[in-house]
């Protein structure tokens, strides 16, 4: 993590963009932390783009709720509705010599 003030963004932005795929830059303004600027990647843009859509979070919050009143499925019961069968555990190669 760097710490940068913000005329030195201004001035070097580009730069600051390419050292944020590395590591998170904190924007200082008169001495205090205003903004951090953050790489991000494709896959990060629509992760961050469902995490803060209001939809999502209340069908989130409302799927809690639902567990909390109802409680949850074994998690067998949920392999048998998909069709996954469990796979046998391999025997341990502790004890063998």
């Amino acid at each position: 993590m760097k710490i940068v003030p913000l005329n030195d963004v201004k001035n070097r932005f580009s730069h600051y963009l390419e050292q944020a795929k590395r590591e998170d830059i904190i924007v200082t303004k008169n001495g205090r932390p205003e903004a951090v600027i953050h790489g991000i990647t494709d896959e990060d843009l629509e992760d961050y783009l469902f995490e803060t859509d209001p939809r999502f979070i209340a069908r989130i919050e409302a799927l809690r709720e639902q567990y909390k009143r109802e409680g949850g499925k074994p998690i067998e019961e949920v392999r048998r509705e998909l069709g996954l069968e469990r796979k046998p555990k391999k025997p341990s190669k502790r004890g063998r010599r």
